[in-house]
């Protein structure tokens, strides 16, 4: 008994330290949401983007678990949460999950659809953001529009409804918004597999949004003040690129990163040059901080 209890003792110390992520749930009211929540110290949040999941992050947990508290989670109709996809109920969602996890403000990750999600929580509940990173973002309203992209995208829910999803996964993955590097078949074959789990949801059975939470237009980005991170690959589609252009340029205090030989999946391509940017900028807000609060007590 003795001999067992030691083990025991030994395997818990073992394992002091480590990052293992529990997946849980949350009802927020109109869906479930999975999420798991890693490590301690400041929170960073991870929004993954359109048909992906929160496994999409699986090669940031690990590093950024061992500084901050990470939450991921998978946005209503999407990976393990029900309810209706919908990126202007979604930031609402976000604050009741923060809310019941007792996390008062948090850095922000948004990518790609989640990059708007991201923007719109910033703008509408700024004093629970400590810094935004939008990557490879959704552009903000009244962005000029890229014709070709948006008739590619306006395209998939007639293509998946008379073709099936199938196809429009084919369509998807053999698109510029899916390039890796040419030698990189490990990356197209992990993003085949994020693709296999989405259920299409929102293509076969779309709903109108909400406008619960507004997505902010052009002018409005002038009028934030949440330090900001806009980053990209240098591969990234063009509206995705002159977005983050718009960020950087419009938003004070905001700042753009270029990922070499990476497209709008950087984090799968360079994982370890993308979780340096994000760390640095992270590092950056928090010594401000830490600064302005010094600054106070004198």
């Amino acid at each position: 008994m003795r001999r067992m209890m030691l083990l025991v003792i030994v395997l818990l110390l073992s394992l002091e330290g480590t990052a293992v992520a529990q997946e849980r749930t949350l009802n927020v009211g109109d869906a479930v949401i999975s999420y798991d929540l890693t490590g301690k110290g400041r929170t960073v949040v991870f929004i993954h983007g359109w048909a992906l999941n929160k496994s999409e992050w699986d090669d940031q947990v690990p590093v950024f678990s061992k500084r901050y508290r990470v939450l991921r989670y998978d946005s209503p109709g999407f990976g393990k949460s029900t309810g209706v996809a919908d990126v202007s109920t979604e930031p609402a969602d976000l604050l009741v999950l923060l809310e019941a996890l007792h996390i008062d403000h948090a850095y922000i990750v948004g990518h790609s659809r989640g990059g708007g999600i991201a923007l719109r929580f910033a703008a509408a509940y700024p004093e629970r953001v400590d810094g935004l990173v939008l990557y490879g973002s959704s552009p903000p309203e009244g962005f000029p529009a890229d014709p070709e992209f948006r008739q590619w995208r306006e395209s998939l829910p007639g293509i998946a409804k008379k073709y099936g999803l199938d196809s429009v996964g084919k369509l998807v993955l053999a698109s510029d918004l899916a390039w890796a590097p040419p030698e990189r078949n490990d990356i197209r074959e992990r993003v085949r597999k994020l693709w296999a789990s989405y259920s299409g949801k929102d293509l076969l059975d779309p709903r109108p949004p909400s406008g619960l939470v507004p997505l902010p237009d052009i002018a409005r980005l002038s009028t934030l003040r949440t330090p900001t991170l806009a980053i990209v690959g240098d591969h990234e589609l063009p509206v995705f690129a002159a977005a983050a252009d718009t960020f950087a340029a419009r938003i004070p205090n905001a700042k753009k990163v270029v990922i070499p030989n990476a497209g709008h999946g950087a984090h799968l391509a360079q994982p370890t040059t993308f979780n340096g940017a994000l760390l640095d900028f992270f590092s950056d807000v928090d010594r401000t901080k830490k600064k302005v609060e010094r600054k106070k007590t004198k």
